[in-house]
């Protein structure tokens, strides 16, 4: 039973209506987002009609104002954001669809200038404004609007998307458009991008220093060119309409591989694997870099659909070797002949032992797994794993530990030498744990092989750590 002071909607019921009613008067003072929030509550139990009046009153306020919003008032000013979106998808439009279907196309057209004077560089505002695009398809299947004002509102909004808050649109409303509408869309939006840039009215402010710090530490807030808008529109549109050829011939960079393998995907989709592998092969490759995994995966699929199976085995075996990522491997063995994929596998993880990094070779071995050969490979090579990397080193310590104590012994070890040899007292300090675990482990351990014994380990460590008091003064 949750006790009577938990703060939960039952336990304030039982203060009943007026003591509620002079909390929340008391709870507003100096809080306009609250007393906003209040008014708006008043306004729909009243009417609908009221409640949206006034939400299109406070939409036409933000719209209107151009101070900046900097890190003290952006909660603020996010969570008022976030209430109007909330009431018009929640409330309006459950009493009166038609008017929310045109409150919340007033919210989105409200997007590039709220983000532009916000010093948001996490991205909220932009993901508030962007589950607006959400709100926009849940309240088209109540309200129905027609195709032309979807048309209409959609051009409008992607031509003011310069920070791509309203990139969804496209693909959440296509089922209302049907394939007339997309089409229409089209054709809207070019002949928008072909119109020219209104001037402003008034010359442009300096772009404030927190402004230029948020962009530059920012990506999702850079700022898109209007042909950046319009391509992301034409693109989301060929997509919608399974338009695989204008697609393509939106890509410009159709060289690179991460781009061919987006174009290669859909060909897959439209029943085109043998064009998908053509679109593969035309990209570029550095020599110096691995081709991106949605390039691989794209290519395997094209050869399988081809029907050239042993080829994608091939590429499934030479990506396992060259990243020694678990997926390919896997792959590869379950295409193989019963008891071929034993001799396979065996093969393979014998030669992952000798991959260049110790500490990725290590982490194969213990999530395949094949413990035995991560053992082995901790008491090859330790002294060339990284202690640094203390997460994969202690997970896979304790892995091992009980049937492999030497390994997990020198995996401690290491995290124990990579830590001391810090200059953070911090990490001194944090030394104290893995040690304790490698003394724990030497106390089951009677051969240590070519390595040090504990207690000379020990003094290898006092000799060269002395100063390191914090850890000594840790230790039982």
């Amino acid at each position: 039973m949750a006790s009577k002071t938990t703060l939960n909607a039952q336990n304030l019921e039982t203060l009943g209506a007026a003591h509620l009613a002079r909390l929340l008067i008391e709870i507003s003072e100096g809080n306009a987002n609250t007393k906003r929030r209040l008014r708006l509550e008043l306004a729909g139990s009243e009417s609908p009609s009221k409640l949206g009046n006034e939400i299109r009153k406070r939409l036409t306020a933000i719209g209107a104002a151009t101070t900046n919003v900097g890190w003290r008032t952006l909660k603020g000013f996010r969570a008022d954001l976030n209430t109007q979106r909330r009431l018009i998808a929640e409330q309006v439009t459950t009493a009166a669809p038609q008017d929310a279907h045109d409150l919340i196309w007033q919210f989105i057209a409200l997007g590039d200038a709220v983000i532009e004077r916000t010093s948001d560089a996490s991205g909220g505002v932009r993901e508030v404004m962007a589950s607006a695009c959400q709100d926009a398809a849940t309240i088209s299947a109540v309200a129905r609007p027609a195709v032309d004002d979807l048309v209409t509102r959609i051009t409008a909004a992607q031509m003011a998307n310069s920070y791509g808050q309203n990139d969804a649109l496209v693909p959440l409303l296509a089922p209302f458009l049907g394939e007339d509408g997309l089409l229409r869309l089209r054709a809207a939006i070019l002949a928008a991008a072909r119109e020219p840039v209104a001037s402003p009215a008034t010359r442009a402010r300096p772009v404030k220093r927190w402004r230029k710090r948020v962009l530059a530490t920012s990506e999702a807030l850079r700022k898109r060119t209007r042909a950046e808008s319009t391509r992301a529109a034409l693109l989301a549109i060929a997509d919608a309409l399974g338009d695989v050829d204008a697609f393509i011939a939106l890509m410009a960079d159709a060289y690179l591989p991460a781009t061919a393998a987006q174009i290669a995907h859909r060909l897959l989709k439209a029943g085109r694997p043998a064009d998908a592998l053509k679109a593969l092969d035309a990209a570029r490759q550095n020599p110096r870099f691995e081709m991106p995994t949605e390039w691989i995966n794209a290519r395997i699929e094209a050869l399988e659909a081809l029907d050239r199976k042993d080829e994608a085995q091939t590429v499934r075996l030479e990506r396992f070797r060259r990243t020694l990522q678990p997926d390919y491997l896997r792959a590869y063995l379950k295409r193989l002949p019963d008891f071929d994929d034993i001799e396979a596998e065996d093969a393979e993880l014998d030669l992952v032992k000798a991959w260049p990094d110790a500490n990725v070779a290590l982490a194969l071995l213990i999530g395949w797994p094949s413990l035995e050969r991560a053992a082995q490979l901790v008491i090859d090579r330790v002294r060339e794993m990284d202690g640094n990397d203390a997460e994969r080193l202690t997970y896979a310590a304790d892995r091992l530990s009980s049937r492999y104590p030497l390994a997990a012994l020198l995996l401690q070890r290491q995290i124990v030498e990579a830590r001391l040899a810090s200059f953070s007292e911090a990490a001194h300090e944090a030394a104290v744990l893995p040690f304790l675990e490698a003394e724990s482990l030497a106390r089951h351990i009677d051969d240590f092989g070519r390595h040090d014994p504990h207690d000379i380990w020990r003094k290898k460590l006092a000799n060269t750590y002395a100063r390191r008091s914090i850890f000594w003064k840790g230790l039982p």
